[in-house]
Formats: structure tokens, C-alpha cells, sequence
């Protein structure tokens, strides 16, 4: 743009035709109007091309791992999951997710961590791949009403090229989470 700015001022383009002058001006005025924002830019999600699938996870089991093994969760210890997943609350057992969160940020004045969380889910058909941020109050674990959502990044078998978004909620027993995955068509 700017050059053409300098173009212009030193009349190069004023001996053109005002036709080629109109095309290279509408040019201009195309790639400053396409200077839009990351935000903008980002795909919008049609809810017509979105399928929602209800599974509740019921934890069987959790492992700390702390790295210097002193007790407290601290950058780089790490909570691992695993849940049976179902079609219904305490109903059979369809598949399996393991989760890990890994302390990416520890801050002790207060009293909290972040943890970088990725799940693995086995479903019937293939798997799919989740990845997010969680912050919890430190040395802590979810409690009833707890929520999260996590990206939905891929997957294998029926869900290959998956994307979409998995949101957890904590149900009133303490183990048990409803599972929402939005899943892109």
C-alpha cells in the first residue's frame, strides 16, 4: 500500500488510464480490508454442523505423581485418571478415558496451579484426543459443580480428523462426571 502511496506522489500512475488507476486503487483497498484480526478470522461454529453426544465418566482410579517425591504438588508433578465411560449414569461400561494434568504454573502466595490437561477417550469405533488449561485451587481436587472444556483435536477410526469441544461437569457424588463432546461435521 505503501507503495503505491509513492507512486502516486511522484506520478508515475497519474499518465495511466483512469481504468488501469481504478483496478490498482480497488487493489489497494482489497488488501487493507483484508487485514483483519486473528479473532475474525477464526471459524465460527454452525450449530446445524454440530453433534452432541452425552456420556457420564466415573472415576476408577487417581495417581499423583510428585517428582521430588517431598508430598506437595509442584511444576512438572502430575494427576493421572482413569474413568469408565457410559451411555448412563451408572449404566454399562462402553469405553475408557485416561487423563493426565501436568502442573504447568505453581503459585504458593495463592494457594493455586494450573495444570496442562490432556484425555485420551476409547470409545467404540476408535478414540479421541482432548487438550486444555485447568486451574485449581492448589493441593486440591474437583469438586461437585466443578467444570471444564478442552479442545477436541483428533482422533482414529470413526473419528479421524475429530474436532470439537469435550466439556466435564462434576456431578453431586464426587466421582462421577457428565460429558459433553461437540463434535464438528
Amino acid at each position: 500500500m505503501l507503495a503505491l502511496l509513492a507512486l502516486l506522489g511522484n506520478g508515475i500512475l497519474m499518465k495511466r488510464t483512469s481504468r488501469t488507476f481504478g483496478a490498482v486503487a480497488a487493489a489497494g483497498l482489497f488488501l487493507v480490508g483484508s487485514a483483519i484480526t486473528p479473532a475474525a478470522a477464526a471459524p465460527q461454529s454452525n450449530h446445524a454442523n454440530v453433534t452432541s453426544l452425552v456420556l457420564y465418566a466415573e472415576n476408577r482410579s487417581v495417581a499423583r505423581v510428585d517428582g521430588d517425591a517431598d508430598g506437595s504438588l509442584e511444576h512438572g508433578d502430575m494427576v493421572q485418571r482413569e474413568l469408565a465411560l457410559s451411555l448412563t449414569r451408572g449404566g454399562k461400561v462402553i469405553g475408557v478415558s485416561y487423563s493426565q494434568g501436568e502442573i504447568v504454573a505453581y503459585k504458593p502466595e495463592l494457594q493455586t496451579d494450573v495444570r496442562r490437561v490432556n484425555v485420551q477417550s476409547q470409545l467404540p469405533g476408535g478414540e479421541l484426543f482432548a487438550t486444555g488449561l485447568t486451574a485449581y485451587s492448589a493441593l486440591s481436587v474437583p469438586q461437585p459443580g466443578w467444570q471444564e472444556t478442552y479442545a477436541i483435536v483428533g482422533g482414529t477410526g470413526k473419528y479421524e480428523g475429530a474436532r470439537g469441544s469435550e466439556t466435564l461437569t462434576l456431578l453431586d457424588d464426587g466421582r462421577t462426571f457428565k460429558v459433553v463432546l461437540r463434535l464438528m461435521k
